[in-house]
């Protein structure tokens, strides 16, 4: 399934509001649904839910009740959850027959962007979980970096720092996503071969070794490159023709001269980019 690169209008404005607490507008009414006909969100990007910290949220339901609403949306006869699955679990153990909501308007973009968002700003998405969502928004909505990182307020090297981390072997995923090791540490392992991260990530969790500590590990088992000639500076028509090729491909690009010749770099960040690049480069072959 795909979608056509179009806005989302208001987007994630008309979701949020001003604040990551959820309140429903002038046409919109808060309401109890009760659970049985709400469904969980299929683009949920969390996927684990700690026990102890659901028990502390249920014990607040239970003394003061579910003071922020869940968001809905309506899915053939009954709802599906945009945003609250944590409290709309925590009801559900304790057997509540319904739970406040907001039943709003949504496509599958704008649900996964704000259940993406919502956890962020919550800090419940583990490196991992991140990193998959925003690979889903930009595999399923052919969404570059930038349009993600747009949409989601991050920085574009952010979300491309997060993506690395899914280049990962298992083992080190496994010791990101239960807390051993922290995105700091992932990132700082990229650095390293992949035959050396691996042993990097067991000495990191065994020793309790730093960030910074981890980054000079890495460092000193990365191959040192051959030093390269500095690029020469570009002259104005070189600067225009850069800007050209930037207009041309609608990517990032550099054209990089040496003494004698130099090269031209075209920059992209997914296969669908790639494939976009391709059927630019030949058309008579698409």
């Amino acid at each position: 399934m795909s979608a056509p690169r179009r806005g989302l209008g208001r987007g994630l404005a008309a979701l949020l509001g001003e604040s990551a607490v959820p309140t429903a507008t002038a046409h919109e009414v808060v309401r109890d649904i009760p659970l049985h006909e709400i469904a969980p969100n299929p683009f949920q990007p969390r996927k684990s839910f700690p026990g102890d910290a659901l028990d502390e949220l249920k014990a607040s339901i239970a003394e003061y009740g579910v003071l922020v609403p869940v968001i809905v949306r309506r899915q053939g006869e009954g709802y599906e959850l945009i945003a609250g699955e944590r409290r709309w679990r925590a009801c559900a153990a304790l057997q509540r027959p319904t739970i406040p909501a907001i039943v709003r308007a949504s496509d599958d973009r704008q649900t996964l962007e704000f259940a993406i968002v919502e956890n962020l700003q919550r800090e419940d998405l583990n490196p991992l979980e991140e990193a998959a969502g925003f690979a889903y928004l930009m595999d399923e909505y052919a969404l570059t970096q930038d349009e993600v990182a747009r949409r989601l307020g991050k920085s574009r090297p952010a979300v491309a720092n997060t993506l690395r981390l899914l280049t990962l072997g298992d083992a080190i995923k496994t010791m990101l996503a239960d807390g051993r090791l922290s995105a700091g540490h992932a990132r700082a392992l990229l650095a390293a071969p992949e035959h050396h991260r691996a042993a990097l990530a067991q000495r990191a969790v065994n020793e309790g070794l730093t960030v910074r500590a981890l980054e000079r590990l890495a460092g000193a088992t990365a191959p040192v490159a051959k030093a390269a000639a500095p690029p020469r500076a570009l002259s104005a028509d070189e600067c225009d023709f850069e800007a050209r090729l930037r207009e041309r491909f609608g990517t990032q690009a550099a054209l990089v001269r040496s003494a004698r010749g130099g090269r031209i770099e075209l920059h992209f960040h997914s296969e669908h980019e790639l494939l976009r690049l391709g059927d630019l480069l030949f058309p008579q072959e698409s």
